[in-house]
């Protein structure tokens, strides 16, 4: 009951924060959609802004589960890399969408969306790492140094994001991806 209750509260501030913004979303709108009293949300978070963290919390664990869902469905480990590429793309397209009135409220939580956006970016580090080593132990690719590898990868897909996110046209992802990994794989293919 108690997850519930936080489950709905953290629903309703994602439904309000997308829609108006965090700075214009108040603790009594949360718990108004929430159908819960102001003081309830109060006993679940201590401030609004402890309220969109849980939020950001949340869909990063969706989009991690989801990545990790595709990359699990890919046979080979060139399939898996495309996976995670094209599964992260989509996703992080969608919440950037999602909360594209959050962009007013940036600085406001700046230190929070920069902690939060590496300890994302070290994760995906360590899932490119787990593929590449994957695709060493099988034979599928020839890598000298998978952490530097697995990083360059993060580091090249990070610097795409906001071109594929202004970019909505699914086939010209795919098209962008199949090029990406296509010129990797001539560098990492045994």
């Amino acid at each position: 009951m108690e997850d519930d209750i936080r489950a709905r509260m953290i629903n309703a501030a994602k439904t309000l924060f997308g829609r108006y913004g965090f700075r214009k979303t108040s603790l009594a709108d949360i718990a108004a959609e929430a159908r819960r009293s102001k003081s309830a949300v109060y006993h679940y978070f201590a401030s609004k802004a402890e309220l969109f963290h849980a939020v950001v919390n949340a869909e990063m664990e969706v989009l991690w589960q989801r990545v990790r869902e595709a990359v699990t469905k890919a046979a080979s480990p060139q399939a898996k890399l495309k996976a995670f590429v094209l599964t992260r793309m989509r996703m992080v397209r969608k919440l950037a969408n999602a909360y594209a009135t959050l962009h007013e409220d940036y600085l406001d939580q700046l230190g929070f969306v920069e902690r939060f956006r590496e300890q994302a970016f070290q994760s995906e580090v360590r899932t490119i790492s787990g593929i590449l080593r994957k695709g060493v132990e099988t034979g599928a690719f020839e890598i000298a140094d998978v952490g530097l590898a697995a990083h360059t990868i993060a580091v090249a897909l990070k610097g795409l994001e906001y071109p594929w996110m202004v970019n909505s046209q699914e086939a010209r992802l795919e098209r962008d991806v199949d090029l990406l990994l296509g010129m990797l794989m001539k560098a990492i293919k045994k």
